[in-house]
């Protein structure tokens, strides 16, 4: 294991100028080599997705961006590589113009976030004595696979350049890199906790530490309005359980990578220091119980059959081509003779001509909300339910339940996830 503490900082870690002098104060205080991957700031992706929609405005929102991250550090605007970032994105945006459904020239305009973020946290960490050097994605070697949904690893590995690495803190540009053609790729979003999980695996890092606006991972998501506890620790499958049922602050992909490397990801706030989230290895425990809650409403019950000995073929090519059309499948169980799936309304459509591809039979539920317990060997008996698929380290519900904040509060309350 090398000395490399990976620090991510995502948009929530740079709203307010204010924000620096925590953020020197995390990296001063790693205990190992610090490596910073940097989202864009706060609300830019945003902007710079509406940019892509309506380039013709692209005068005021260059000089928007140049204001914006001059707050942080007036000096920025003096930087030539600050300049010459806003230089082409202007230039992008010009050509989106003619060429609006240029999806490379649309990957370049969203990395600038990315490119900007990582010039203006360096320049700002360097007046405070730091030793910082932006360095972009793509300058580094990051290859993204085809589809945007993960970094390949074994490409990245053969050729990230070391040496960019070796002279003093490398601030890298989170969420985007290239794919194998050279070109510039975004990944979906929240990529740049993949960005830094993916670096920490490639450099065999000590640790990699994802800094938030919130105290870890939380047993109920803040949304629903109800105090929760942070969890202390979770497993990769129970993490990965609890991100593919709608956890917001984890992104499946992001935990992919760390699994059997032993290095462990830590989830903390930017501010606060009263509690964080370590997640690891699996610990096989007796202890049987619910971790944490997830509901995501507008989701669909598919119920496919098949012949029996072509349950496996079936399922690989269906998989297969559900990933070329980036349908996400929230949970899946299979046996012989049947294959059963959530996913969520709105690709219910895609999903249907992809069946009919490859002439299967199926039903489906209503519309109606997906419930996801996290935790090993659950058993509940709950009202209302039309389906539900077991896991190892969750059970997911649909329930055509109305009052869905009241049926989170219930189940807060029977497994004491309340604060």
């Amino acid at each position: 294991m090398s000395d490399w503490v990976i620090h991510k900082f995502g948009g929530s870690c740079l709203r307010i100028p204010g924000d620096i002098i925590k953020i020197e104060q995390r990296i001063h205080e790693s205990f190992g080599k610090p490596v910073v991957v940097v989202s864009a700031l706060w609300g830019v992706t945003d902007r710079l997705l509406r940019a892509t929609r309506e380039p013709w405005q692209w005068s005021g929102l260059v000089n928007d961006l140049r204001r914006q991250h001059s707050r942080f550090i007036p000096r920025v605007v003096q930087e030539p590589l600050f300049e010459e970032v806003l230089k082409h994105l202007a230039e992008d945006l010009l050509s989106l113009c003619h060429e609006p459904m240029n999806d490379t020239v649309k990957a370049s305009v969203l990395a600038s976030g990315e490119r900007l973020a990582s010039i203006t946290l360096s320049t700002a960490l360097r007046e405070k004595g730091l030793d910082c050097r932006p360095i972009g994605a793509d300058e580094l070697g990051i290859i993204i696979a085809g589809n945007g949904a993960t970094i390949n690893l074994e490409a990245t590995s053969k050729l990230l350049n070391l040496e960019k690495l070796s002279e003093g803190i490398p601030v890298i540009s989170g969420w985007f890199g290239k794919n194998i053609k050279g070109e510039i790729k975004v990944l979906d979003r929240g990529g740049s906790d993949l960005s830094a999980a993916a670096i920490a695996r490639i450099l065999d890092a000590k640790q990699v530490v994802l800094w938030k606006d919130v105290p870890g991972v939380l047993s109920i998501s803040p949304r629903w309005g109800i105090e929760s506890n942070t969890i202390p620790y979770l497993g990769h499958e129970e993490a990965l359980a609890l991100a593919r049922a709608g956890g917001i602050i984890l992104h499946a992909s992001c935990i992919e990578p760390l699994k059997g490397t032993g290095i462990p990801c830590i989830i903390r706030s930017l501010h606060d220091d009263s509690a964080k989230t370590m997640i690891g290895p699996d610990m096989k425990t007796e202890n049987k119980g619910v971790t944490a809650i997830s509901c995501v409403p507008g989701m669909i019950h598919y119920s496919i059959n098949v012949d029996g000995h072509r349950t496996a073929s079936i399922l690989d090519s269906l998989l297969n081509l559900l990933k070329g059309e980036a349908v996400k499948v929230w949970s899946l169980s299979a046996g012989e003779g049947y294959i059963a799936m959530f996913i969520p309304s709105s690709m219910a459509n895609v999903l249907e001509k992809t069946m009919e591809s490859i002439d299967v039979k199926w039903q489906k539920s209503e519309t109606a909300s997906l419930i996801s317990l996290i935790g090993r060997s659950i058993e509940i008996d709950i009202e209302n339910i039309l389906h539900c698929i077991q896991e190892e380290c969750a059970l997911h519900m649909l329930t055509d339940e109305e009052d869905l904040q009241g049926l989170m509060l219930r189940l807060s309350k029977k497994f004491k996830l309340i604060s």
